[in-house]
């Protein structure tokens, strides 16, 4: 009963906190990586240091 109570505490303290927190997780790691790579400049930037690698990975240039 006191894990119950002490569960649903946790979930009351931190719930309206979560998707706030996982909306933002989500916007820096998987929305503003995408946006960037479609920036022209951007591209630019990482063919030309794909150039300058000194070995072969395959799938790139």
């Amino acid at each position: 009963m006191a894990e119950e109570k002490q569960q649903k505490g946790f979930l009351k303290k931190f719930g309206k906190w979560a998707p706030i927190v996982g909306g933002a997780w989500i916007v820096l790691n998987i929305v503003l990586p995408l946006a960037l790579l479609r920036i022209p400049a951007v591209q630019k930037v990482f063919v030309a240091l794909g150039d300058r690698l000194p070995f072969d990975i395959p799938g790139i240039g």
